[in-house]
């Protein structure tokens, strides 16, 4: 079964805050949470959002009440605020969208590692079929799984560091990895066993994603950023991992 084509991306998203998981479904307040990468003042947030300075205010007090933002003095005008969030994002819900194939399991469970391997994938799987897409959570996830592997790779340099990984993923049966492009740095993966047998419309690979970015974090002793730039459950060929160190990025 294809993926449909008119897929709905309208998106409800998470937050844990210190009073409780909140939930944020306004289109204005998901454009304006959009906007506050670092500290916004409510001149820019207006600018950007393209609403009328009551109706942004009226935005920001309720955000500010669920405890998802909160604001300072300017520091080059005390009379203007800047805006910031405060509370973790931990992932979204796309209403009415499902997964579009369930994994089978197709081998009997004979061992722990199969046994937990399935046990993720059905978990995943019942997630995503009601539109939950816990992508920081898991990339957290995949980032403490990444910081242990490192300590396991043995390499003296870059090209070593890239078989070591390759060897690893094909030693814990992660799939088959190669670099299809230097720079920018691309991975592919052309078995993942994230997304084996699912079928969905976004990338999904988190966890991947998670372990990659400490992995290379940790190689470069900054941070890095990790896009999945495609995924074999959109029905892509194969997941490519997009890697590019911040200092890449500025």
């Amino acid at each position: 079964m294809m993926p449909i084509n008119n897929f709905n991306k309208t998106k409800i998203k998470i937050y844990s805050t210190n009073k409780g998981i909140k939930v944020v479904d306004s289109p204005i307040k998901i454009q304006i949470l959009n906007i506050l990468e670092g500290q916004v003042s409510e001149a820019d947030i207006v600018k950007h959002v393209g609403k009328s300075k009551s109706t942004i205010s009226v935005h920001l007090k309720n955000l500010i009440e669920e405890g998802i933002i909160s604001f300072k003095s300017h520091p080059l005008d005390r009379r203007s605020k800047l805006f910031y969030i405060v509370a973790e994002y931990i992932g979204e819900i796309y209403p009415n969208q499902i997964i579009y194939q369930m994994p089978e399991i197709n081998s009997p469970l004979s061992d722990k590692e199969k046994l937990f391997t399935e046990v993720f994938r059905q978990y995943k799987s019942i997630l995503l079929m009601h539109g939950l897409q816990l992508e920081p959570l898991e990339v957290k996830a995949g980032v403490k799984i990444g910081k242990s592997l490192y300590s396991t790779l043995s390499f003296q340099n870059f090209d070593e560091l890239i078989k070591a990984i390759v060897d690893k993923f094909e030693q814990l049966g992660m799939g088959h990895i190669k670099v299809s492009s230097d720079n920018p740095l691309i991975l592919k993966n052309k078995s993942c066993c994230e997304c084996e047998d699912m079928q969905y419309n976004l990338p999904i690979c988190n966890i991947t994603k998670g372990i990659l970015k400490a992995i290379f974090e940790e190689y470069y002793e900054m941070e890095v950023s990790i896009e999945e730039v495609e995924c074999i459950s959109k029905y892509d060929d194969c997941c490519s991992y997009l890697i590019e160190t911040k200092a890449n990025n500025s």
